[in-house]
This record gives structure tokens, sequence and C-alpha cells, in this order.
């Protein structure tokens, strides 16, 4: 299953690294991203988000938010 940050790219028809490189981040570590296998600080998840156009939350958000209230 592709996560938001594969359909996004994918979306703007961008390739990881070129992602990586506006983001100020390495190629390697954007894959990870993807794959899930990192967590970005803040200050990189806005620089994703600005780069794919798009909130940090519709990329990062976790499951957890379904299960409260529960």
């Amino acid at each position: 299953m592709d996560t938001k940050l594969v359909e996004q790219r994918k979306k703007m028809q961008l390739t990881q690294k070129e992602i990586a490189k506006r983001s100020g981040i390495s190629e390697r570590y954007y894959q990870k991203l993807e794959c899930r296998m990192a967590i970005p600080s803040v200050q990189i998840a806005i620089l994703v988000a600005q780069v794919l156009n798009a909130t940090v939350e519709s990329l990062f958000e976790s499951g957890c938010r379904k299960h409260r209230g529960k």
C-alpha cells in the first residue's frame, strides 16, 4: 500500500531524488520516510510538506487518531 507521501509524490510527478533535494535531505532518508522506516523531525516534515504542496497532517498522520475517544 502506498503511503500518503508516495501518493502525493506521484500526483506531482516528482522523483524521490527531486523531493529530497528540494527538502534539503538525502535521497536515502526520504526513501525511509516513504517506507515508514523513519519519523521526521517537525522541521523536516514541514519542508517535505511544502515541497509536496500538502499539509504535514495529511502526509504524516498516524493511525492513532482513529482510536481517540474509544
